[in-house]
C-alpha cells in the first residue's frame, strides 16, 4: 500500500516535466513557424518577380493534330513559308483539309477558336523524319511582343533520318488575338530571321 502511495505521488512530477518540456517545444515551433509564415511573406511582398509585358503567353499544336497539309509554295526561293492566321477563313487558304480519321477528330480548329486565338505558322519541306525525330524538328523557344513588333523564336533540325522521299512538316503556335493585332510579325529560326509579315 505504501509503495502505490509513493508511486501516485511519483508520477505527477514526472507529469509535470513532461508537460513543461511539451509547453516548451510547442512555443519553440509557434515562434519558428510564425517566423517562416513572416519570412515568406516578406519575401513575396518584396522579392516578388514582376510579370514581363512583352512576353506573349503561347502553345504549340502538334503538326497532324488536324488531317491535312499546308498548300504547296516554291521552296527553292522561300525556304520558309509563314504566315499569320486569324481566322477560319484563313485556315481554309493555307491548309489543305483532308477527311478526318474518326468521328472524334476536328478537320480544323473548332468553332469559336479565331474568336480569342491567332496562329503563327512556319512550315518547310525536308527529309522525313523518323518517328524520334518527329517531335524535335519544330520547337517554340518563345513569342514576344515588343515596340509593335510580334517574334516568334523556334527551332528547327533538319531529320536526318535518311529516308528518301520529301514531306512539308510545320511548327504551329497559337497566341491570344487581343493586343497582338497589328505591326508587323517577325519568324526567327535558330536565331536568324527567316520571314517578316506585314499586318
Amino acid at each position: 500500500m505504501l509503495l502505490m502511495v509513493r508511486i501516485q505521488q511519483y508520477r505527477p512530477g514526472i507529469n509535470e516535466k513532461s508537460m513543461k518540456k511539451t509547453i516548451a517545444n510547442t512555443v519553440t515551433c509557434s515562434i519558428l513557424a510564425s517566423a517562416c509564415v513572416g519570412l515568406s511573406g516578406c519575401s513575396m511582398f518584396f522579392w516578388k518577380k514582376k510579370e514581363d509585358p512583352t512576353i506573349v503567353p503561347f502553345s504549340t499544336i502538334l503538326s497532324g493534330t488536324y488531317p491535312g497539309f499546308v498548300k504547296n509554295w516554291d521552296e527553292r526561293t522561300q525556304p520558309v513559308l509563314c504566315a499569320l492566321m486569324r481566322s477560319e477563313q484563313d485556315w481554309s487558304y493555307w491548309f489543305q483539309t483532308m477527311p478526318a480519321k474518326s468521328k472524334k477528330q476536328l478537320k480544323a480548329p473548332p468553332a469559336g477558336f479565331f474568336d480569342t486565338q491567332q496562329l503563327l505558322l512556319a512550315a518547310r519541306v525536308m527529309q522525313a523524319p523518323d518517328s524520334a525525330e518527329r517531335e524535335q524538328v519544330f520547337k517554340a523557344e518563345g513569342v514576344t511582343y515588343r515596340n509593335g513588333v510580334l517574334r516568334l523564336d523556334y527551332e528547327y533540325k533538319r531529320p536526318n533520318s535518311g529516308a528518301t522521299y520529301q514531306i512539308k512538316d510545320y511548327l504551329l503556335v497559337a497566341i491570344p488575338k487581343e493586343r497582338y493585332t497589328t505591326g508587323p510579325v517577325r519568324f526567327v529560326e535558330n536565331g536568324k530571321q527567316v520571314c517578316e509579315l506585314a499586318r
